[in-house]
């Protein structure tokens, strides 16, 4: 084959591609992404990692490799750099989209998210970790307004590993001027009451706390069957589930704290 016939096809195949991103591109724009295939939906995603040529080969192998597109954008590092067409810089570019939209999340909550409404705060929180598949924790300072501010990632790992490091809570003290914190975290998988751990970890945060004059407003865990306030030592949100009619709510801590175990 000559080389001005490889040129050609070359060409040609370029503007294949680009004409099938404006067409996909408009389609998105048209009709959304929620009546798209899952290919189409993966290679529109993909769009943002790679600025130009095929991506639907990578699609493909991606949703062959990891099933759906959530796995795929969960997916370890190592993994998929396995994947033919994903590079290093790609994988991490891929990744790196799940902190946009957990950063959308945070901004939501400075932006609208107050004591005096915290079922917006709730409904944020909820969104940012019901489905997070590692143990998250957040901090979110009260402000002297009942606004919630200053969302921040504080610490994230395998579960029942997260703790709170002193050195870092000092310097976000100092640095936003609080006197009230929220503490969030979740249980991926697992229940939303305290485990013995925390439970530990939440008393010492409070006496730490109290050394820094200031005050703990509430410790929020979130699990797969709600989110649960250690203040108030209760349930704020149920996810999925019948009103539950025991007795006392330490007898309903039991029950859900031995179901999860045996799970």
């Amino acid at each position: 084959m000559s080389k001005k016939i490889e040129k050609d096809e070359a060409h040609f195949e370029k503007h294949m591609h680009d004409g099938h991103r404006g067409r996909l591109l408009a389609t998105v724009n048209e009709t959304g992404l929620f009546y798209l295939s899952q290919v189409q939906i993966l290679e529109f995603i993909l769009f943002y990692i790679f600025p130009r040529g095929d991506v639907n080969p990578i699609a493909h192998r991606l949703l062959a490799k990891f099933n759906c597109i959530s796995a795929v954008m969960e997916a370890p590092f190592e993994a998929l750099v396995k994947v033919k067409g994903m590079g290093e810089a790609s994988a991490k570019k891929l990744q790196s989209l799940l902190s946009i939209f957990d950063i959308y999340n945070i901004d939501k909550i400075n932006s609208s998210a107050s004591v005096a409404n915290f079922g917006i705060f709730l409904d944020n929180i909820e969104m940012l970790l019901r489905n997070k598949n590692e143990e998250c924790c957040y901090i979110f300072a009260v402000m002297p307004n009942g606004n919630i501010n200053y969302g921040r990632l504080f610490s994230k790992g395998d579960a029942g590993k997260v703790d709170f490091e002193v050195t870092e809570i000092s310097s976000y003290i100092s640095t936003y001027k609080v006197k009230s914190l929220i503490f969030v975290h979740n249980h991926p998988g697992g229940s939303c009451f305290p485990s013995l751990h925390d439970m530990e970890t939440n008393e010492r945060l409070k006496h730490f706390l109290k050394f820094c004059g200031v005050h703990l407003y509430d410790s929020i865990i979130i699990g797969k069957n709600g989110i649960f306030s250690c203040e108030t030592n209760s349930i704020r949100r149920e996810f999925g589930r019948k009103p539950c009619k025991l007795d006392n709510l330490t007898d309903y801590q039991k029950v859900m704290l031995q179901t999860t175990e045996e799970e």
